[in-house]
């Protein structure tokens, strides 16, 4: 059965109104969930918080991922802060870092050098993602990314957000048909048109056939539920899932 977690951007109200991260996954530990992933941008980011997270998370049992919304290359050289971004993960005890693909079909073998030689030091795996942005979220963009990678041998999964595609008027079934054999994480949300405003929703409200999906994903690629969820919502949302990936 593929692992089920949760981005912690389902508490997204909670987020907001200045709860830490740390808390916040101090009260999941009920759901039943084998991942949290938790979001750099709602960070303090001190060394106190980010050991706080890598505890609770052992006591709990729960495997932390770590989001970070920067580009994982910016103008033919990998991010400058890459190495920042790895040492938070390990602080962590992240086992994953995701990224935005920005740069990366443009590095050089002495760029790809260095990447590989950081994610080699820190073992901790790597992904890029398709977000909501025209040069990180296309599928022409994505696509060239991941053939980069191929081409190269890189040590960098992928992250399908299912939702994102919307955002860019891509057709998520399509590209899911031509990227699936690439995906080492799968992102799940569902969206729905709200007053001509494109917009996340329940599962079961809106647009996209995600259950077919998750059928055809390889045991081994984790799903991540990553929409804001009210409280007394998440506990449904997260039986329709089990059921799906249990059958």
């Amino acid at each position: 059965m593929n692992q089920l977690g949760i981005n912690l951007l389902v508490f997204k109200n909670d987020l907001d109104n200045g709860i830490e991260q740390g808390k916040i996954l101090s009260n999941i530990g009920n759901l039943g969930v084998a991942i949290a992933e938790i979001r750099r941008e709602y960070l303090k980011k001190s060394n106190e918080e980010l050991k706080e997270i890598s505890r609770l998370a052992k006591e709990l049992n729960i495997e932390i991922y770590y989001s970070v919304p920067e580009k994982i290359a910016c103008e033919k050289r990998i991010n400058s802060n890459i190495k920042v971004y790895f040492e938070e993960a390990k602080q962590l005890g992240s086992t994953h870092i995701k990224f935005n693909i920005g740069d990366l079909e443009n590095l050089d073998l002495d760029e790809m050098k260095k990447l590989e030689d950081i994610i080699n030091y820190f073992n901790i795996k790597v992904t890029i993602e398709n977000d909501q942005t025209p040069e990180n979220g296309n599928l022409k963009c994505v696509t060239n990314a991941i053939n980069f990678i191929n081409t190269n041998s890189l040590s960098i999964g992928y992250t399908f957000d299912l939702g994102n595609w919307y955002w860019q008027k891509e057709d998520p079934k399509n590209a899911f048909d031509i990227l699936k054999s690439n995906i080492t994480v799968f992102h799940l949300k569902n969206v729905d048109f709200l007053n001509d405003n494109l917009n996340t929703t329940l599962l079961s409200k809106g647009k996209i056939d995600w259950k077919s999906m998750i059928n055809k994903l390889p045991k081994d690629v984790p799903v991540i539920i990553e929409y804001p969820i009210k409280e007394e919502e998440i506990l449904d949302e997260i039986a329709q899932i089990k059921e799906v990936l249990t059958h």
